[in-house]
């Protein structure tokens, strides 16, 4: 009864009760409150004494306690019965869940501290929990440290410089490289000693050169030790690994090339949503085309509003259908055959796992491929963990476990971008080996699969290099990247077009499909039908169309080497072919929700024209449910509380970075690694007796486009070709020095190994012999850079004098104390020289730290313990004049 008092003097308390039937009372109660009592004063002239009275329905009142008796004594009683919830938790009953949300967050205090160290590379789950590494100490500080060729982190860069020191004595004989002492002793000994002694063999062509005569293979091997690449830039010059030449030409870099490498990534603050698409009836009438998996900077609303746009052609509607149709296939054998995965407990890893071992469905060479890829790249756990995010909490059918599958390869292949790696395209590498998986998936029923893309090897096809795995992904997820493209991906153009060949010969037995395709042509050839007459003509044929397939089913499944299945054939195959039959009569009515800049999603539906009169069939609005996924990588990189709106991000060999100059450094460090892959290599250089000889390249390899150096990789060569084609033509260039400049010093002597030459055999052996004993070898010493170029010097000093000046060592700042961890100079995270925001949860004594405040309280509502009570429940209710309150 307080509180009902409590309220008519305008006490303001949330009502106990939720209940549809007492919203139409909402409007009085509040009338009530709003002409609740009203306090005032009145100033007593007599003694200057100040006097309270109340005002209540146009009476005044010396005393609140009359005020409520005069309103109690004229209120009529009732009361209503209703329906409500109470939340229990630890022996506490709460009767508004925003009561028990106060009372959580006073029992569960939450702070918020700095970090130096990136959150993004301390989340322990998918949730964002962050392990307790993310806290750094007041003693802690940057410190810079250099990569080693062993992979450890060094404090000195001499130290790090040293073990590259990874050099090779060699012994050089007569052409031939012995590694050590003992194989060059035996070489001598069982091989030119005994060549010497034959009488047939004894004498052997050499080719003079001052006062020694050398074989062929040496003279050639030398040559070969001695060529140097000339890239060009520019209009100047430099060599393989010489890093002052590089540093001349290319150290002030223009930004034409700087911008033909560095990509401005577009949308860089990407959240991601799960588009629900309803084709309900009108199915096989009208068609989506766009991703169902977007990442856009912009927020999407709850349902989309599409528009009409200007129709395309109708030709370029057959890649994105025809994959539509693969998609639908797949997704259904795949769902028969593998379990529904409990996405929410479990990680993209064990998935794979769940596939290889429990299922059958991928190799263990696929699997063991990607597996070893991962360890490689030594991916940080949160990009595992991360890749499954909130997948669990999408309904949708169509969002089936193989749709997941490609959702979490995406993300994973984006998040590689973000930490940056030592290995060059690390993200193409990892693509590569996702697109292995999802070719085994499709495999399975690789007899069905070789009818669909009309080859005996299944969906190998989608192997090829020119096929990345952003345009397998397309293939089942953003059918409308093909639809926007207009046929310009010529590989995928040519495997739709293999995909509907194949479509029409399935139909081909499917009983009156002709005489229904010649009834489609007919009907819209007719110049004097009206419109109506179209649409019900067309929706017969297409009901007569059905049913044709329905009686054929068991053709059709036998087509598809899928006996004893149940697919819904018609759905699956109708639309495309009827699209087939009719595409010369049609344009595409196209209505286009505009995501962002760069990505649409579109409603097509076929509509026919009149000849005459130009009148085209109409379509309805498409509904649409839109899911908020995952929040944007940009997460990962900038510290909390920066606005992600306007931070630029910059790609560069599959890597992001938040400046350009960043990616800038990186691609120049680049260059001078593989300089092939980015500048011209115009011609070999050699120097032949104090003389310099050029060797001019031909295109193939001056203007060769390596595949993962460029957008463009439908042309272009892989490394190994290119390094393969450039060794012929070296071997020419040695052969034309060979012959120009040795062969006219031509002589036949007996050779001691040691590049003395004797007419005599006795004085051969002599020599050897006494060489041997003196251990007089040729000795030198070789080096491999890490890009597996082969140098050779003729002492210590010269070849460490040349990697101390051509090696380049990385380094990077990092927290001093992470170095008790580990030594390991990748797992080691960069300092970025910011402060990040971490949230700090108290829960029951523990401390436990996330990334933002959200993820922390969606952590306590996933693991407290409370119970929510319904009843029945009844209310007094009073009415004072026209109000009623409760």
């Amino acid at each position: 009864m307080r509180e009902i008092v409590d309220k008519i003097f305008g006490v303001q308390q949330r009502s106990l009760w939720k209940s549809k039937r007492f919203i139409g009372l909402i409007s009085s109660v509040t009338l009530l409150v709003a002409s609740g009592i009203t306090t005032g004063c009145i100033l007593a002239t007599q003694n200057n004494n100040v006097q309270t009275y109340y005002q209540f329905n146009n009476k005044y009142f010396s005393t609140k306690t009359a005020a409520v008796t005069y309103a109690m004594n004229n209120t009529q009683k009732g009361n209503f019965g209703y329906n409500t919830n109470n939340y229990l938790f630890e022996g506490q009953v709460f009767s508004m869940q925003s009561k028990l949300n106060d009372h959580i967050q006073k029992r569960f205090p939450m702070s918020r501290i700095k970090t130096n160290r990136n959150p993004g590379e301390y989340t322990i789950n998918s949730g964002g929990e962050l392990s307790r590494d993310v806290l750094n100490a007041s003693y802690e500080k940057p410190t810079m440290v250099y990569r080693g060729n062993d992979g450890s982190a060094y404090l000195k860069k001499d130290e790090a410089l040293s073990t590259f020191y990874n050099y090779q004595k060699v012994y050089n004989i007569e052409g031939q490289i012995r590694y050590n002492e003992y194989e060059a002793r035996e070489l001598y000994e069982n091989s030119i000693k005994k060549k010497l002694e034959d009488a047939v063999t004894g004498k052997t062509t050499c080719y003079l050169q001052g006062a020694i005569c050398q074989t062929e293979q040496e003279i050639k091997n030398w040559l070969r030790s001695g060529i140097k690449n000339g890239f060009e830039y520019r209009g100047q010059y430099f060599s393989d690994y010489n890093f002052s030449e590089f540093l001349t030409v290319m150290n002030n870099i223009d930004e034409y090339t700087v911008n033909k490498y560095v990509k401005e990534v577009v949308n860089p603050d990407k959240n991601s949503y799960w588009i629900s698409q309803d084709k309900n009836a009108d199915f096989l009438n009208s068609y989506f085309i766009g991703p169902k998996y977007v990442e856009t900077a912009e927020k999407l609303p709850g349902s989309l509003k599409f528009k009409e746009v200007s129709s395309f052609t109708p030709s370029i509607f057959f890649t994105p259908l025809a994959f539509e149709t693969i998609d639908r296939i797949n997704t259904f054998l795949f769902e028969e055959k593998v379990q529904k995965f409990k996405w929410k407990s479990n990680n993209f890893e064990k998935y794979l796992i769940y596939l290889y071992e429990d299922n059958k469905i991928i190799s263990r060479k696929s699997y063991e491929n990607l597996m070893n890829i991962v360890n490689f790249l030594k991916l940080p756990d949160n990009i595992i963990q991360d890749s499954v995010s909130n997948l669990e909490d999408i309904n949708d059918s169509s969002f089936t476990d193989f749709h997941k599958l490609l959702v979490a390869m995406k993300r994973m292949l984006t998040y590689t971008k973000v930490y940056t790696s030592s290995v060059g395209n690390a993200a193409t590498k990892l693509g590569n080996a996702f697109k292995e998986i999802i070719v085994d998936i499709l495999n399975n029923n690789k007899e069905t699969m070789g009818v669909l893309f009309n080859s005996n090897k299944g969906a190998d096809e989608l192997l090829d290099y020119g096929v990345s795995f952003d345009d397998i992904y397309n293939m089942f997820l953003n059918q409308g990247a093909f639809f926007e493209d207009g046929g310009n991906n010529r590989k995928m153009w040519n495997i739709a077009q293999k995909i509907q060949s194949s479509i029409d010969n399935i139909m081909s037995v499917v009983d009156g499909a002709n005489k229904i395709a010649d009834g489609y042509q007919s009907l819209y050839k007719n110049s004097n039908t009206s419109d109506n007459q179209i649409q019900a003509g067309r929706n017969q044929l297409s009901h007569n169309l059905k049913g044709a397939i329905g009686s054929s089913t068991g053709k059709i499944l036998s087509k598809l080497k899928l006996v004893g299945k149940a697919l819904p054939i018609a759905s699956i195959f109708s639309g495309i072919w009827e699209l087939s039959k009719t595409f010369s009569f049609i344009s595409l009515k196209t209505m286009e929700y505009k995501i962002d800049h760069n990505n649409s999603i579109y409603y097509v539906t076929p509509t026919f024209k009149l000849p005459i009169l130009d009148i085209a069939l109409t379509s309805s609005q498409p509904k649409t449910m839109v899911t908020p996924l995952a929040t944007s990588a940009l997460n990962y990189m900038l510290p909390d509380g920066k606005d992600a709106k306007g931070q630029k991000l910059y790609e560069f060999n599959d890597h992001y970075y938040l400046s350009k100059d960043a990616a800038k450094a990186d691609l120049i460090r680049q260059i001078y690694l593989h300089p092939e892959r980015y500048v011209t290599n115009k011609k070999l250089m050699i120097s032949i007796m104090a003389k310099d000889v050029p060797y001019w390249l031909p295109e193939t390899i001056s203007n060769a486009n390596i595949c993962g150096t460029t957008a463009n990789d439908n042309d272009c060569i892989n490394q190994v070709d290119y390094d393969s084609t450039l060794s012929v033509e070296k071997d020419k260039f040695i052969n034309q020095i060979f012959t120009s400049y040795f062969v006219p010093n031509q002589k036949s002597f007996y050779l001691d190994g040691f590049g003395n030459y004797f007419l005599s055999k006795d004085e051969a052996l002599a020599s050897l012999t006494e060489n041997v004993a003196l251990a007089n070898f040729d000795v030198s010493y070789r080096y491999q850079t890490r890009v597996g170029k082969e140098f050779f010097a003729n002492s210590k000093e010269e070849i460490i004098n040349f990697i101390n000046n051509n090696e380049i060592i990385d380094n990077k700042e990092v927290i001093n104390s992470d170095l008790i961890t580990t030594s390991h100079y990748e797992t080691l995270s960069d300092y970025l020289g910011i402060k990040f925001d971490i949230y700090v949860l108290d829960y029951y004594g523990d401390q436990k730290y996330f990334m933002s405040e959200q993820q922390a309280r969606n952590y306590l509502w996933n693991h407290l313990n409370y119970q929510t009570l319904n009843f029945d429940a009844t209310m007094n209710s009073f009415q004072f004049g026209e109000h009623t309150f409760f």
